[in-house]
This record gives C-alpha cells, structure tokens and sequence, in this order.
C-alpha cells in the first residue's frame, strides 16, 4: 500500500513538472513575439507591429523590461557559438526560387546526359584498343591511390586548393550545411595533414626491424589490399611504444608520406571539448571523414591521454561516456575488414593504457633505444668526417642515450666547442663569425656527458616486465 502511494506521489510531481514546463515553454514562445514587436517599433515598422499584435492576439498591457533587447539577445548568441565553434553562426542564407531550380535541374540533366555519352564513346574505345591486344593480364588491380604509378607524388601534382575542396565536399556529403555536426566536422578536418611531411624511411636511422614491421601492418594492406581479404585481413590498430625519443613519431611521419593517404594527427585538443555531449560528437565526426576520405590513418600521439588505466568508480560521467564512444568507435574499424581505416597510436607508457583500449590496438610493435651500429651513425652525422669514433669510448657511453638524447648530446658538445669563439666576437677580437656547423674534437662529445644523461634508462626494465605481462609481444 505505500508503494502505491509512493508510486501516485512521484508521478503527481512529475506531472505537475511536465506542466510547468509546459507553461514556461508557452510563456518562452509568447516573450519572443512581444520582443520581435518591441524591435519593429524600435525601428520604425509600425504597420508592421500591429499587424503582428493583431494576428498573435498579443495584449497591449504588456512591455518588454528596459534590460531586455533583441539585438543583446543575438549578440550575446554570436559570443556564445564562437567561444563554441571558433567562428560566427549562420543565422540566414540565400534561397533558390522555384523557377531558378528548374533552371539549375535542367542543366544538371544536360551535364550528365552529356557526360554518359562521352563515357560510353571512351568505353567502346576501350574496347577496341583491347581486342587488338595480343596479352591479357590474368589480374586486374585497381589502383587507390591518384597518379600512383606517376613519378611524382599525387600530393605534390594537386594543389592544396584541390584538397581542400575535396574534404569540404565530403563533409557536405555526410552532413547538412546548418547541421551542428558540419560545423565539428569542418573543426575536425583541420587535423588532417595536407602538407607532404617528406619523412622517408631511410631518414629514419636504425629500427630496421621496426620499419619491416610497419610496413606489413600498415603500409602494405593499404597499397595493396588484394592480399588482404577474407581470414587474414590486416591490422586495425597499431600501438607503437618505447622509452621518449627513440623515433615512434618519426615513424608515423614516414608511413603518412610513403602511404599518400587521409592522414588524421589528432591531439587533445581536437576532440575533447568543455561542452557537455560534444566531445562524443567529435569521435563520431572523426570516424565519419575518416570513412569517407578512405584510405585513412589517423594517428594519436600519446595515447595515454585519451584512455588512462583508472577505475570506473573514478571516472566523471563525461569520462565515461567520451571512453565508452571511442571504444564504440575502435570496434567498428576492427570488425570492418574492408575498411581502410588504421588507428596508430604511440605511448610511453604503455601499461597506464587502459585494457579495453589495449585490446584494440591488436599489434603492439616495441621502439627500442638505438644499438651501437645506429648510434654511430647519428654521431656520425653531427662531426667532422676524419674523426674516427672508434678510438673513442663515446659509443659505449651513449649506451641508454635515445636518439634525442643523441642530438642534444651533440647540440651541447657544438655549444662547448663554440663558446670561446663567441667570446671573441663579443670582445671584437675577430672581425666576423665565422664557423662550421659540425664537432670537430671529440673531447667535446666527453664533456658533454657531463650535462647530458639519457632520459629513459630507468624505464627499459618496465618494458621488459610489461612486454613479458603480454601473451604475445614484439620486441626489436
């Protein structure tokens, strides 16, 4: 009998709830006509503001409070949608009329009938030229990349112009121009890299066997997806993880340039947002072009951000739902083998990630410090060509040093080496600076040491113990 009671209790307060909100929604709607009068009459429409208090039976007892304008109301919108958006609303834009649109229709009509003619005449060409071919291949494979067989990079021979129109068609495609997820979608496709990085594998020293196993997890399903169907279809995540400075963005940089493909560099800052419900909005847009612009990569550097291993009972509400989306997310490019859509992620930190994301990111490619051969070859790069490192204990020093590590090792010994000439010039013992950007002793690469340590040597135990966590794991 009290749940009974209880129950009428809760639905006579929701009720009388849904009533006031009702109320208030009318009221809402009748201030906005007693607003849009005040307006008219401010500007002089007079005919017009009792035309509208005669058609909305709008009482002539009431005024719109001194506080209170119209104008404020609308500027006040335009701060809040940048602040938001980054850019001003669209509050009106141009209607077609009706014969302009028969107009428009014929001539699209015209466009692509014109268009079916000359397709079919080049078909029956096509046609021709093979019958009188005396070879014919026994495998037909459909280039997806434009100009791949050129020379010269498909990026290079467009203009960026030609690029940009190519992604604001497909956001056009996927979303209506007033639609709030257009307006995120055109914020996201800043993130995509229109620029060719020019990061070849070979300016990447060492990581010989990194580089083979990129190339067979995110290279070569990409360029030639004929060898990729069916059971053995590739690889949807990519997490690649070491100690800082050993090269995994740099990595990321070769496969963008050598792919020629959709490349995503997401950060932080373009997908979480301080509006409730947007930055799940944001996945979904990200998702979405990287769909529509296929082949795509979509790179995040330092991942740990997105999915850090805490509890649930610790996550905020807006936590949960922004993991939950991109885990939702993650599932629909790993189940769609025929996608072409990879996730490459870096860390380096990889067991603060999260198990769910872990999962996802199905292979795991470990970015270790550079061995002897590798670090004598980036020393090699920064001193005089007759130096000889092998009479020098320098590459057994450098041991746990990644290659940043390296190059400040190098910027420091350069600054060692030319500080006394700086000197000189300050006291106008010499006419002009002049000096060679190279290390010619290399005792200065010695007393370098002594200002810079390597940065990761302590966590290359936590690699081993975690790696060792895993059922399977790559090292190299």
């Amino acid at each position: 009998m009290n749940n009974l009671t209880l129950d009428g209790s809760t639905d006579c307060v929701n009720h009388n709830l849904k009533e006031k909100e009702n109320k208030r929604g009318k009221e809402r709607r009748r201030h906005l006509l007693h607003l849009i009068v005040a307006y008219l009459e401010n500007q002089s429409l007079t005919e017009s503001a009792n035309t509208l208090i005669t058609e909305a039976h709008l009482s002539k007892d009431i005024q719109v409070c001194d506080n209170m304008d119209l104008e404020m109301i609308l500027l006040e919108y335009n701060i809040y949608y940048q602040m938001k958006f980054n850019k001003h609303p669209i509050l009106c834009k141009r209607v077609v009329s009706s014969d302009n649109k028969n107009v428009m229709n014929s001539k699209q009509h015209n466009k692509v009938k014109n268009t079916n003619k000359a397709r079919k005449e080049t078909n029956l060409q096509t046609t021709n030229s093979d019958s009188n071919n005396d070879i014919n291949d026994a495998i037909t494979v459909k280039s997806i990349f434009h100009n791949e067989c050129d020379d010269v990079p498909a990026a290079v021979n467009a203009p960026q112009q030609s690029l940009y129109s190519k992604i604001s068609k497909s956001i056009e495609n996927l979303y209506t121009t007033d639609s709030e997820l257009h307006k995120m979608a055109e914020v996201v496709s800043k993130e995509i890299v229109l620029t060719n990085l020019n990061v070849h594998w070979d300016d990447v020293k060492g990581l010989g066997g990194c580089k083979t196993v990129i190339k067979e997890a995110v290279v070569y399903p990409l360029k030639y997806p004929f060898f990729f169907n069916e059971k053995f279809s590739p690889w949807k995540g990519i997490l690649l993880y070491g100690p800082p400075g050993t090269g995994k963005t740099m990595l990321a940089k070769a496969v963008a340039t050598e792919c020629n493909c959709t490349f995503f560099n997401i950060t932080a800052s373009s997908l979480v947002s301080k509006w409730r419900g947007d930055s799940e909005k944001y996945i979904r847009v990200l998702f979405d072009l990287a769909y529509q612009q296929s082949p795509t990569i979509i790179f995040i550097d330092e991942i740990d951000w997105i999915a850090t291993k805490i509890e649930n009972s610790s996550l905020s509400e807006p936590a949960r739902r922004f993991r939950a989306e991109l885990l939702t997310r993650l599932d629909g490019v790993t189940s769609q083998n025929n996608s072409n859509v990879v996730l490459m992620a870096t860390t380096n930190a990889p067991w603060n990630i999260d198990a769910a994301l872990l999962r996802r990111l199905e292979k795991h490619i470990y970015v270790s410090l550079p061995d002897s051969d590798t670090r004598y070859y980036m020393l090699q790069s920064y001193i005089s060509p007759h130096l000889d490192l092998h009479d020098s204990d320098i590459i057994r020093k450098t041991a746990h040093y990644s290659g940043a590590d390296i190059k400040m090792l190098c910027k420091q010994a350069w600054m060692l080496q030319e500080t006394p000439t700086w000197i000189r010039h300050e006291n106008k013992e010499v006419s002009a600076l002049k000096s060679k950007y190279e290390i010619s002793d290399l005792d200065y690469l010695m007393d370098a040491l002594k200002y810079v340590r390597p940065t990761a040597s302590e966590l290359i135990p936590k690699y081993t113990t975690w790696q060792e966590s895993l059922t399977t794991n790559y090292s190299y």
